[in-house]
């Protein structure tokens, strides 16, 4: 009897790493994702094209954006090649931490 509890107590260390921790808190940050992603869109949408054909605001953050011509194209485009380089990171750390 006393075996048998031993055995179900120590296979907490054979647990999948991708479970989550409280899986209460999975939705809540996929809805942040979402949200954010997609206000990243919008803004990226608004900086390359809506700009252009949108009148003068007197807002001067506004106008720089419309007037900008080198930073409305690199902000929307470090986004992903910095998500490509942490995922190459990410996985030299677990080729590294595997091997």
């Amino acid at each position: 009897m006393d075996r048998q509890n031993n055995n179900i107590s120590t296979n907490n260390r054979y647990s999948s790493p991708s479970e989550p921790e409280n899986p209460d808190t999975a939705a809540l940050w996929g809805c942040i994702l979402l949200f954010s992603t997609f206000w990243m869109f919008v803004l990226s949408l608004y900086s390359i094209v809506m700009s252009e054909y949108v009148p003068e605001t007197g807002n001067t953050t506004l106008d720089w954006i419309k007037k900008d011509e080198h930073y409305c194209l690199l902000i929307p485009i470090t986004l992903p090649v910095a998500v490509y380089a942490i995922f190459w990171n990410w996985l030299g750390m677990k080729f590294f931490k595997h091997n």
